[in-house]
């Protein structure tokens, strides 16, 4: 490329680089607001990435408590104010069951809405759950303490209930919640077990599980003394769930003459649809720390040229004393990867610094992976270099004599 037929030695290397690094600490201010740009966009793929992967991971986490293998059957308005559907009841549940063994393997009917709870003085918003046994094992609930609710809680209408952690931390802080009893409107409901999360459960609210005969009482409806607002149906793990879900449909569809009161959601579709969402979400913030990275390389470019024209005696000197056309090239393409290096490192902590900031404003969760690190790094570096290519050339280029002469 270059006409130096000298061989390169480590002497030279580190001559060239010693006179880059003098060349960057007698130019500092000027270097420093060279980096700005690689900071800028170092720091804008960090913080991104972190944001978006922490936000992919709590969707996909609450997705994922649905169960990949179920389909969840939920309440909607009646399009028709005339239709002779009863709605979702829990009938619709033992249907499905004995009408698709073996792809099903189980259905959950839930009966839920908002109340509030006691426990002495204390209170606290629940969504409280009438739930079958079976609800725990199909939503993957951990059982923390004691145990969940038992066929012979439900065939009974036992006045027990299983608490959320959330509510144990609301209305029994510091204590045994094992025992205690909790009220809520009319009822005296015994905790006999707390699981670790509200997994599944609709809403925002804290979830207080009951026997389904339980909320009956707990929960009166001028409609069905047995509608409920989903039922969760465990398939097969074999079975393909968006297509059994169509089958789902279409059996609901006859046995409630027509009437689209209900949904049929399938989480795993859900999950994809998400994953999908947040690809092209990652596309487009990097696209966007992409332009910042461009204008930071331009940035160094810039000031790169600038820095040729203004040492060109510089350049003669070094070139009269016998550097080759290589060391100027080499020293002026170390001081562009160190101008990328130092904004890289500099990116990288801003950014992780900016997404703990944000996580903690909005109680986000924030993933900083290693990739991430290493991309950033990686791309400011490649910056740095791509963007003082040219430069550099330009300065191994320049004439000795020419070079000499120039004021």
């Amino acid at each position: 490329m270059l006409p130096d037929r000298r061989p390169a030695d480590a002497g030279s290397l580190r001559r060239n680089i010693r006179a880059g690094a003098e060349a960057l600490r007698a130019h500092r201010l000027r270097s420093a607001l060279t980096t700005l740009g690689v900071v800028f966009g170092v720091a804008a793929v960090i913080s991104m990435m972190a944001i978006g992967k922490g936000a992919e991971r709590r969707v996909l986490d609450e997705l994922q408590r649905l169960g990949i293998h179920n389909l969840h059957v939920e309440e909607r308005p009646a399009p028709a104010p005339n239709t002779s559907s009863s709605g979702l009841v829990e009938a619709d549940a033992q249907a499905l069951v004995r009408g698709f063994a073996p792809l099903v393997r189980g259905a959950a009917p839930e009966r839920a809405a908002d109340r509030r709870a006691w426990v002495g003085g204390r209170g606290a918003d629940v969504r409280l759950c009438g739930v079958t046994p079976e609800y725990a094992a199909f939503l993957d609930l951990e059982v923390s303490a004691g145990r969940f609710i038992s066929s012979l809680d439900a065939a009974a209408g036992s006045a027990v209930c299983v608490l959320s952690e959330p509510l144990v931390a609301a209305l029994v802080p510091g204590q045994q919640p094992i025992g205690v009893v909790v009220r809520c409107g009319r009822q005296a409901l015994r905790v006999v077990g707390v699981v670790r999360a509200a997994a599944g459960a609709p809403g925002t609210r804290p979830a207080l599980y009951v026997p389904i005969a339980m909320a009956r009482d707990v929960l009166p409806r001028e409609r069905d003394a047995r509608a409920v607002q989903r039922i969760v149906v465990r398939l097969a793990d074999s079975t393909s769930p968006p297509a059994m879900g169509r089958v789902v449909e279409t059996a609901l569809l006859r046995r409630h003459a027509g009437a689209r009161d209900f949904a049929v959601v399938v989480p795993s579709e859900l999950i994809r649809k998400e994953q999908r969402t947040q690809r092209i979400f990652q596309m487009v913030m990097g696209g966007i720390a992409g332009i910042s990275l461009l204008v930071g390389g331009i940035g160094i470019a810039n000031i790169l040229f600038a820095s040729v024209v203004e040492r060109t005696a510089e350049i003669g000197i070094r070139r009269a004393v016998g550097a080759r056309r290589r060391d100027i090239l080499s020293q002026f393409l170390f001081e562009a990867a160190a101008i990328g290096a130092a904004g890289g490192l500099a990116g990288i902590l801003l950014g992780v610094s900016v997404a703990v900031l944000l996580g903690r404003i909005a109680h986000w969760p924030i993933v900083v992976t290693p990739g991430s690190i290493v991309l950033a790094a990686g791309t400011a570096l490649a910056t740095g270099l791509v963007s003082g290519a040219v430069p550099a050339r330009a300065a191994a280029t320049v004439d000795a004599i020419v070079a000499l002469r120039h004021e």
